[in-house]
């Protein structure tokens, strides 16, 4: 299956770094009935994939090389491992994590008497004989080693599966491209074989170096292999290569098959998936001066890997500050392969010891390498695996010993503090290394785990509370990671610096004060500690507008008078106040001070209802408020036409009284005049006869007397104003005779 690649990709030459991760889960294959199949543990793959995947590469100062586990992502293309890091970190600060060993994977170095030991990052580049690998024939002489397989075979029919579980980096250019390859997995059936695993990785671009694309993982074909002999430990074997034609990816240089000693390819599923990477015509003879070292190399399998010690370490990737503590696990010492040359185990099992050093690039006692090549932290930084008859004889548990068991396995907790080895060696490989104890000579004991000392990567979180505009909003940091972080945190709201305040138990708090409404993106700055790098995170505080109130207040009422309207909104808020009566504007006002006011004129009498409409602004919703007023009609000047004063309205007599016998009273008033009037009948000396109302008809008030004795009596009639004219009371004195 083919995958998408961005660019224009070119084979010869060009820039590209390849991971490949190994490991995974087998798939047995049928056997027939007769076979005896074996089940397989600790099963070991040792490959070299071809000589290009450890030569020099084109681009100066680039080699080719492997890495056990996964290197990390830089991020970004063109970067390659920086040698002054030993590998662990990229060009461009990226973590990046080189290691010699990782899991069930170790990079294997060639040794100068042909064994094999786990390399060091000089020995990625070069050969035993202290040569650079270029791209002249000279390689680093590196194989990848994948242990613990497992599975079952039947050497009778040369069938079985066996599968491992570990990852590995093959990085090509010194990291300007890669690839991973996950889970390997051989299968054989009746003599032939398939090596498949799940390929992943990045994409680059030589057009555009700093291209950098994720590409899915994908299951391959590695190896195809024929002609395959189980033996009862193993088999040796080389995946086909020479006359395998395939077909490029898009954009790739054509195949070139003219010359039968190299034409070939590996198999078309693999250099599919490189044309992803950009590095396909890698895999296949494209008629360039690499195509020799393109041609697959032999691969073993043995079942025999016990005796090959070997070493686990809990975690190679260390703060580079404080002491901390890692878990050594060793398998393959066999107790019988060191005898001690010196005391206190002259003659006896010498054992191994683990330490925490920081050695020179030729260490190895092996080689002759002296003893100051080998600078030891000491302390609890140094143990002595011995059998354990052997143990007092070292001074005990107190003394750093720990058990070597018969199996040749132990387990040892060493102390990591970079301080203590920078105290007494100012160069030299930071790592985990055993080498055999009392003199004794052992090159298969000498292993090296190299260390890395890299600031933790924190994650820094930004949590914010929501509110509404008025009120504060509290801020919390939050910086987490590999290590307690301590020291500085600057929170910015936008590219206001709201304030500054140190970790405490790795948080940090502070307050908006009344920030404006909407969405406010903050950045907290970490600016990192001895073993935290700087770092910075996002988040947002949103806060929501206030919903305002708004008060109308009137004042005025008196037709053809002026009307005051005052309008109060928040003393915060902006914006304009329409002030309407009905679907009528009656003015729009400006706030100020939270305030705005309006003066009407020309209302007419009657209640009005007036709606103040206040329109928001940046930290105000819209709102609306009313108030109601009266306006009366205006008084007319005294004397008026219309108006009824005292003295002025006429009293007549429709029938005047007279002793013993009734009468009715006539008042006329103002024909504006309504309701009813209030009519009170009293004697000279003041005293009340009768009172009624009577209705105001035709500007008349008819007011009918009861029957009266001869005397004086004063009739007062009162009349109550409206919007049109004002209030009058009449008194008319008279005599009943």
């Amino acid at each position: 299956m083919k995958h998408a690649h961005s660019g224009v990709r070119r084979s010869v030459g060009s820039i590209a770094t390849l991971a490949l991760l190994a490991g995974g889960a087998a798939v047995v294959a049928a056997a027939p009935a007769q076979a005896a199949t074996t089940a397989i543990t600790g099963a070991e793959l040792r490959w070299e994939i071809n000589k290009e995947s450890v030569s020099g590469a084109y681009a100066p100062g680039t080699w080719n090389l492997f890495s056990a586990g996964r290197l990390g992502n830089p991020g970004a293309g063109g970067q390659t491992l920086v040698s002054g890091s030993e590998g662990a970190t990229w060009s461009n600060g990226a973590t990046a994590g080189w290691r010699n060993t990782e899991g069930n994977v170790t990079v294997l170095d060639k040794q100068a008497d042909g064994t094999y030991a786990p390399t060091t990052w000089l020995g990625a580049r070069q050969n035993a004989a202290g040569q650079s690998s270029n791209t002249s024939g000279t390689t680093s002489e590196n194989l990848l080693s994948l242990r613990n397989g497992t599975g079952t075979v039947d050497p009778v029919t040369d069938t079985g599966t066996l599968s491992w579980d570990g990852d590995f980096t093959v990085v090509y250019y010194s990291g300007m491209s890669f690839f991973y390859v996950s889970d390997p997995t051989l299968t054989v059936t009746n003599g032939t074989a398939r090596l498949t695993a799940t390929l992943s990785g990045y994409g680059s671009d030589q057009a555009d170096p700093t291209a950098w694309t994720a590409l899915p993982a994908t299951e391959v074909t590695l190896g195809d292999v024929s002609g395959v002999d189980l033996t009862a430990t193993g088999l040796t074997a080389t995946p086909a290569y020479l006359g395998v034609t395939v077909t490029p990816p898009a954009d790739n240089v054509p195949q070139v098959t003219s010359n039968p000693a190299t034409a070939g390819s590996f198999p078309q599923s693999f250099v599919d998936f490189q044309g992803g990477v950009g590095t396909a015509s890698y895999w296949y003879s494209s008629g360039g001066g690499a195509d020799a070292r393109k041609v697959t190399t032999p691969l073993h399998v043995s079942w025999s890997v016990g005796s090959q010690p070997a070493v686990t370490v809990s975690d190679t990737t260390l703060l580079p500050s404080g002491a901390q503590q890692v878990t050594v696990e060793g398998t393959g010492f066999d107790p019988a392969l060191a005898t001690g040359a010196r005391p206190p185990l002259a003659g006896q099992a010498a054992g191994a010891y683990i330490a925490f050093g920081r050695y020179a690039d030729v260490w190895r006692p092996s080689a002759g390498a002296p003893a100051g090549a080998r600078v030891n932290a000491g302390g609890t930084g140094l143990r002595w695996a011995v059998p354990a008859a052997s143990m007092a004889t070292v001074g005990g548990a107190a003394a750093g010993a720990v058990e070597l068991r018969p199996d040749g396995s132990f387990s040892a907790t060493l102390t990591i503090d970079k301080a203590v080895l920078d105290a007494k060696a100012s160069a030299g490989n930071y790592g985990i290394y055993t080498y055999p104890g009392s003199g004794a000579t052992q090159s298969a004991y000498e292993t090296f785990t190299p260390l890395t000392f890299a600031k933790a990567v924190p994650e820094v979180d930004v949590t914010a509370g929501t509110a509404t505009y008025g009120a504060d909003v509290p801020v919390t940091v939050t910086v987490a990671g590999d290590s307690d972080a301590t020291g500085e945190v600057e929170l910015r709201d936008g590219a206001t610096v709201v304030g500054t305040a140190d970790l405490e138990d790795g948080s940090a708090g502070f307050l908006l004060a009344r920030p404006g409404a909407g969405v406010h993106a903050l950045t907290a700055t970490y600016a990192g500690d001895a073993n935290t790098e700087p770092a910075e995170g996002t988040g947002t505080a949103t806060v929501s507008k206030a919903v305002p109130t708004v008060s109308v207040a009137a004042s005025g009422g008196q037709a053809g008078a002026p009307v005051g309207v005052s309008v109060t909104v928040p003393a915060g808020a902006s914006g304009a106040v329409v002030l309407k009566e009905g679907a009528t504007t009656l003015g729009t006002a400006a706030t100020s001070a939270g305030r705005a006011t309006f003066t009407l004129t020309g209302l007419a009498p009657g209640d009005h209802a007036l709606v103040a409409s206040y329109a928001g602004d940046a930290n105000h919703h819209a709102a609306s408020g009313l108030a109601r007023i009266a306006v009366t009609a205006a008084q007319p000047a005294p004397g008026s036409a219309d108006t009824p004063v005292k003295g002025i309205a006429k009293v007549t007599w429709a029938t005047r009284p007279t002793a013993g016998k009734r009468g009715t009273a006539v008042v006329e008033v103002s024909d504006l005049a309504t309701g009813r009037a209030t009519v009170v009948l009293r004697t000279a000396k003041g005293k009340k006869v009768e009172s009624r109302t009577v209705r105001i008809k035709d500007g008349t008030v008819r007011a009918r007397l009861p029957r009266l004795a001869t005397g004086k009596y004063a009739l007062v009639v009162k009349v109550p104003g409206n919007d049109a004219v004002r209030k009058v009371k009449v008194t008319r004195t008279f005599r009943v005779k």
